[in-house]
C-alpha cells in the first residue's frame, strides 16, 4: 500500500476530532440524513460526533429562511469597490482554475473515430491549468496506440510552474502516489508535509541537475531537459531563469508557516468588505453547499467536509508564490474546473476578438485535406450577456420562478427579487442574442474572410453548456445556477468551409 493512501482515501468517518473514530477506514455508510455532509462508519460514532457536527448542521445558513446581510439590514448591496483609496483584495489577481468545466477537445468517438491519425495535435492558449490536458488524455479510447502532442502557453509563471510539477508528479511517480498529490497540489492551500518532502526528494534533485547543466551554458537563452520512462517521454523547454525560479518554488515555503499562509488566504477569501458580493454566490447554492463553500474558503482544503484536515499543515508552495501572498480572487473555485453534474480559446472582444483570434489560429489548424475534422473551439463568457436588455426579463422571469422561492418583498434589492432577475439569464432566448451577437461582429463575412464556417452541430462540447434545458430537473437547475454560470456561456467550433 502507497504511503500516500490515505490522501487518497481518507478516513471518511467524521468522529475524527475529540473522541476519534476506532475504525481508521475509507468504509463509511452512514450519512446524516439532516445534511448529507458528513458520513460515519458506525450510529456510535455518529452520536459522539453530534456535539460538535450540530453546529454545521444547524448552521443559520443552512436554513430555507436564510437571507443576505443587505436584505436583512435593508441596505443596497455593494458588490464591488468602487473607492479607489480602498485596498481591493481582488486586485490583480485570476483564478489558476479557470471558469467553465474540463473538456474532452478531441472526444475521437465524435469526430475520428476509428480513422484517428497516428499523431494527434491540440493548441491551447492562454491556458489556465492542465484541466483539459487531463480530460483528454484519460477520454482517449483504450484502443488507442498514437501520439497525442498537446501545446500549451501560459499566462503567468505561477500557473506555468504549478502546470509543470503537476505533469512531473505524473511522470515520476506511481499513480497511487501521484494522484492525490496532484489533487492537492493543484487545488488544497496546506499540503501534508509528507508531499513537500516526497517532491523535494524525487524531483527537486532532477531541477537542480538541470539548472547546473543550464549555467554551464550561459550562451543559450532557453535550456531545454528531456526524460525517458518506459516508452514515454517528457520534454521541458524553458528560460534558463525559469528553471532557477522552479527550483526555488520546489524549496518554498521555508519558514513559512501555515498559520501565516491561512490568515493571508482568508485575508481575500474573507474579506469583509466582499460580504455582499459572498453572500449574493451563497444564496444562488443549495443550502448546505453554503456550508461547504464556506469551509472551503475558510481552510482551502479540497476534501470531503468531515475529512480530519490534521496533516495539511505545510503552505502549498505551488500556490504560496514568494512573496508570500494568495493569488487569486475570491471567486476562484474547483468547482467550476469540472462538471459538477458528473463528479478555449477565449475570443471576446475584451481580449482579443473573434477577427485577432482566428487570423492568429488559422495558421495552426492542418488542411482539410490531412484532417477533415479539424477545428478551432472559442469560447464567449460574457459578450453574449452584453446583447441583452430588460425588454423580455419580465417575461423570463415567469418562466423562472417555478424554480425560485417566493420573494418576501418587491423591494428591489429583495434577495429573491435580485436572484429572479439574475437567473432569468437561464431561460432567455440565447439564440437571438448569438444572432444579434454574430451581426454586430460580422460573422457572415468569415467565411469569405477567413475560410471558415460555424459547424451547425458541435462535435466537442454542446453550444450552450451551462444551460439547464427545457423542463430541466430542479436538481440541475440547482447545480448550475450554484455553479456560478450564467447561462449565456457559448462556445464556437469553427471549421474549414
Amino acid at each position: 500500500m502507497s504511503s500516500f493512501d490515505k490522501f487518497l482515501n481518507p478516513a471518511f468517518c467524521a468522529n475524527n476530532i475529540n473522541s476519534p473514530c476506532p475504525n481508521k477506514t475509507s468504509k463509511a455508510n452512514n450519512a446524516c440524513s439532516r445534511c448529507y455532509l458528513v458520513v460515519y462508519c458506525s450510529r456510535e460514532c455518529q452520536k459522539e460526533h453530534w456535539p460538535a457536527h450540530k453546529e454545521d448542521c444547524n448552521n443559520a445558513l443552512a436554513k430555507d429562511t436564510w437571507k443576505p446581510d443587505w436584505h436583512t439590514e435593508d441596505r443596497d448591496p455593494n458588490f464591488s469597490q468602487t473607492d479607489p483609496s480602498e485596498p481591493n483584495s481582488n486586485t490583480g489577481k485570476m483564478s489558476w482554475w479557470g471558469g467553465m468545466p474540463a473538456l474532452d477537445l478531441l472526444k475521437l468517438d465524435g469526430n475520428e473515430g476509428q480513422d484517428a491519425s497516428s499523431k494527434m495535435r491540440i493548441l491551447l492558449t492562454s491556458s489556465h491549468d492542465i484541466r483539459n490536458i487531463v480530460e483528454t488524455v484519460a477520454r482517449l479510447p483504450d484502443t488507442y496506440s498514437g501520439q497525442c502532442e498537446i501545446t500549451m502557453n501560459g499566462v503567468s509563471f505561477g500557473v506555468f510552474a504549478q502546470n509543470i510539477v503537476l505533469v512531473l508528479t505524473a511522470f515520476h511517480f506511481p499513480p497511487e502516489e501521484a494522484a492525490p498529490i496532484m489533487i492537492h497540489l493543484w487545488y488544497s492551500a496546506l499540503i501534508p508535509a509528507s508531499v513537500l518532502t516526497a517532491l523535494q526528494a524525487k524531483l527537486l534533485p532532477l531541477i537542480e541537475k538541470v539548472c547546473a547543466e543550464a549555467a554551464l551554458k550561459r550562451p543559450k537563452r532557453f535550456f531545454k531537459w528531456i526524460w525517458k520512462k518506459n516508452k514515454s517521454l517528457l520534454q521541458l523547454e524553458l528560460l534558463r531563469d525559469e528553471w532557477e525560479r522552479l527550483r526555488y518554488t520546489l524549496r518554498f515555503p521555508g519558514r513559512f508557516p501555515a498559520s501565516e499562509a491561512t490568515r493571508i488566504r482568508q485575508e481575500v477569501m474573507l474579506a469583509d468588505k466582499r460580504i455582499d458580493a459572498l453572500h449574493r454566490a451563497l444564496h444562488a447554492q443549495p443550502r448546505y453547499w453554503r456550508l461547504s463553500t464556506m469551509k472551503f474558503r475558510r481552510d482551502g482544503i479540497l476534501l470531503p467536509f468531515g475529512c480530519s484536515r490534521k496533516e495539511f499543515d505545510t503552505p502549498n508552495p505551488m500556490l504560496f508564490s514568494a512573496s508570500r501572498s494568495w493569488p487569486m480572487p475570491d471567486s476562484a473555485d474547483p468547482r467550476t474546473s469540472w462538471d459538477i453534474r458528473e463528479t478555449y480559446i477565449n475570443a471576446e472582444k475584451d481580449v482579443l476578438g473573434i477577427d485577432i483570434t482566428l487570423a492568429l489560429n488559422i495558421p495552426l489548424l492542418k488542411p482539410k485535406i490531412e484532417n477533415p475534422k479539424a477545428m478551432i473551439l472559442v469560447l464567449f463568457v460574457c459578450d453574449i450577456e452584453e446583447m441583452s436588455s430588460f425588454d423580455t426579463m419580465d417575461q423570463d422571469i415567469t418562466r423562472v420562478v417555478k424554480y425560485l422561492p417566493e420573494p418576501e418583498t418587491t423591494d428591489y434589492n429583495d434577495a429573491d427579487q435580485m436572484r429572479r432577475r439574475r437567473s432569468s439569464s437561464f431561460v432567455c432566448n440565447v439564440s437571438k442574442l448569438f444572432d444579434l451577437y454574430k451581426k454586430t461582429h460580422g460573422f457572415d463575412k468569415i467565411p469569405e474572410k477567413y475560410g471558415l464556417k460555424m459547424r451547425g452541430n458541435n462535435t466537442v462540447v454542446a453550444h450552450w453548456p451551462m444551460r439547464p434545458g427545457k423542463n430541466a430537473p430542479q436538481e440541475v437547475f440547482d447545480i448550475l445556477e450554484g455553479s456560478g454560470a450564467t447561462g449565456f456561456e457559448r462556445y464556437v467550433e469553427w471549421e474549414w468551409a
